[in-house]
């Protein structure tokens, strides 16, 4: 007798009236068990279908029902026992029930799912008004909507007050010509959203020949810029056109921003500096190993130091990041963003800002505006600019973060008797 198991996929259940064929020592294949259930990743000889040929499983590389994968009809034809079901009804609800099982298995693969994208439709909530925002999109999703972000040279830090007397200690970031170079789309051979923005300046006698032709294919025959990079987006909507030029005013005053930089280098350092470690005493017998970071492996077993084992080393210089640092103010005229808080790397070095992923802060109080409901979402997909203040090197073009309503000096100040 020859059998073939088929399988559901993922622990599916699934119930088909399908038949049990065993094949006869003339070819015929005999039929019985009209009514069978398929569960779970594995079913046996009496809960099953049996062909004569082929067996339908389940791939351990990829949960994925491919058309090889499907079995044929058996060859010779079927006699029905127990049972007044035809040949024509019995091949059509197995290949029914086949056809369903491949469709489960598609419908999981989440074919057209994006990073930071929900899997699936919103089906249940405690708020009614999340199917209205999820269909409309009237909220900003930080974690699944992207727009571009903009590249800025670490000035340094200076302290800002602001009208309340309160004292924000702040990094000055300048946008030195950021400049929209190329976009990038899932349907090119790129393969994703992406913008391509270059800022600074550099020289042409700096720029290799193969570099150059690639700001030629982006319209720059000169001032080439100094540093290029990418900003993911998550829709082309949210493109800019090649050639736009990003002002400081693409950020609102009062929204929080990410900072990524590379770090100032520190050399070679020891571990109680790079890692913190206690060190050994300082007193009790030991002689010139007070900085010594201790043992550093085991015994004889296993006889080595595993990777990875926190020890001296260069430190410094690498990727950092920092979220959620505020925009206390926005110099449009000279493109300037006053950010509280410390940035990492160097003074001159660029940094690229995007929006923040946790607190975006849109659509509250603390964002610049009249209005705290226009401003749901960030300046899609960049700030309308005003010809003659943004980016016309002149002061007076300031814009705050909205001050609190109580005096951080004296939070018992009553505003109405003033």
């Amino acid at each position: 007798m020859l059998r073939s198991v088929l399988t559901a996929s993922g622990g599916a259940r699934r119930t088909a009236a399908a038949m049990m064929a065993t094949r006869s020592s003339n070819g015929t294949q005999h039929v019985a068990a009209p009514l069978v259930s398929v569960r779970g990743t594995a079913v046996s000889h009496h809960r099953g279908f049996y062909s004569g040929t082929h067996v339908l499983s389940k791939k351990k590389e990829a949960d994925v029902y491919t058309e090889e994968d499907t079995p044929t009809p058996p060859g010779g034809p079927i006699e029905m026992l127990n049972t007044e079901m035809s040949q024509t009804d019995a091949e059509a609800i197995i290949a029914g029930e086949l056809e369903k099982i491949r469709l489960e298995a598609e419908r999981k693969l989440y074919k057209d799912w994006k990073p930071g994208e929900r899997k699936r439709e919103l089906l249940m909530s405690y708020n009614i008004e999340d199917f209205d925002e999820e269909a409309k999109k009237k909220k900003w999703y930080p974690q699944m909507q992207r727009r571009c972000g903009a590249l800025g040279i670490k000035i340094g830090m200076m302290p800002v007050w602001d009208d309340w007397g309160e004292r924000h200690a702040c990094t000055v970031l300048f946008l030195d010509n950021n400049v929209v170079l190329k976009n990038k789309t899932e349907d090119t051979k790129d393969g994703y959203n992406a913008v391509q923005i270059g800022a600074g300046e550099r020289k042409m006698k700096r720029v290799t020949k193969p570099l150059m032709g690639h700001y030629k294919a982006c319209g720059i025959t000169e001032h080439p810029p100094f540093i290029v990079r990418e900003f993911r987006v998550s829709s082309p909507e949210y493109m800019l056109p090649p050639g736009t030029v990003i002002h400081a005013r693409h950020f609102i005053p009062g929204q929080n921003v990410d900072v990524a930089g590379i770090s100032k280098g520190k050399g070679f350092q020891g571990a109680m500096k790079r890692h913190g470690f206690a060190g050994m005493p300082a007193t009790h017998g030991t002689s010139l190993s007070h900085r010594a970071l201790g043992s550093t492996g085991q015994c004889q077993d296993p006889g080595k130091v595993f990777k990875g084992k926190k020890m001296a080393g260069r430190m410094g210089s690498d990727r950092v990041t920092v979220q959620n640092l505020r925009i206390v103010k926005v110099d449009r005229g000279r493109n300037l963003l006053y950010v509280k808080g410390a940035i990492p790397g160097n003074k001159g070095g660029f940094v690229e800002i995007r929006d923040a992923v946790k607190k975006p802060l849109f659509g509250t109080e603390k964002i610049f505006g009249a209005d705290p409901q226009e401003n749901s979402k960030p300046p899609l997909p960049t700030y309308s600019y005003e010809e003659g203040i943004d980016g016309s090197g002149e002061s007076g073009h300031e814009e705050w973060m909205p001050l609190g309503k109580k005096d951080p000096m004296d939070p018992n100040y009553d505003l109405s008797v003033a």
